[in-house]
């Protein structure tokens, strides 16, 4: 059975005065697109000879998931506007992998996780927000209120509307077998609300799978169960 694994090799040749940019602008691409779901992976290098040229090689699980990561905003507006950064068009080449793709690297340290939940909203990616939870996972969002499921997602989506710009540090990591909690200092600004703008110290939960990956079973931005 043929499998659906789509990637692609691509040449973006920069104009000279707007070469350090577009590499700047690429490798955050290649990071965003780490974190959402579907991506086997994202490489962008800078030709030896030729500081003007870069090469980006990336895989994706499925047609579906590329189809979304270049519906993303940031992807729009880059396509849009990509003359302005290039001397000549991008040039990209699809590939038909000859084996097996390798399955995407997991953190073994579930800290790690909270730069993935950043990385998500960073890219407005519901998907990829949503994949950082398990099953039935739980959400504070507002004191003594936990949303879960479809309410979850969709209480998401309505937050993103508002273009949140959010920051979070792990402050303490604790680690008994598979299950691990995270004191997550963070910092929000919502435009045009600032009664949601604010800081504080909240407290995930995740749990290990099966599979080994670290997933959120509670985030409560509150601090408290």
């Amino acid at each position: 059975m043929q499998n659906d694994i789509q990637a692609a090799v691509g040449f973006a040749r920069a104009k000279p005065e707007k070469a350090a940019e577009l590499g700047a602008l690429l490798v955050s691409f290649a990071e965003r697109s780490r974190a959402e779901e579907g991506c086997l992976g994202s490489w962008i290098n800078q030709d030896a000879d030729d500081a003007d040229l870069f090469v980006f090689y990336e895989m994706w699980a499925t047609k579906k998931d590329l189809a979304r990561h270049l519906a993303q905003p940031y992807m729009k507006e880059f396509l849009a506007r990509r003359m302005e950064y290039l001397e000549k068009d991008l040039e990209v080449r699809g590939l038909h992998p000859a084996g097996p793709a390798p399955a995407p690297a997991e953190p073994a340290d579930p800290a790690e996780m909270n730069q993935r939940y950043l990385d998500a909203y960073a890219a407005r990616d519901i998907d990829a927000i949503m994949s950082v939870y398990a099953p039935g996972a739980s959400a504070v969002w507002e004191p003594g209120k936990a949303v879960s499921g479809a309410e979850h997602r969709e209480a998401v989506a309505e937050f993103l509307k508002r273009e949140p710009k959010l920051s979070a540090e792990v402050s303490g990591s604790y680690v008994v077998g598979d299950t691990a909690a995270l004191v997550v200092d963070w910092s929000i600004e919502v435009p045009g609300a600032p009664e949601m703008t604010g800081t504080g110290r909240g407290l995930d939960v995740l749990r290990r799978n099966a599979a080994g990956e670290w997933r959120y079973i509670i985030t409560n931005p509150f601090g408290s169960l």
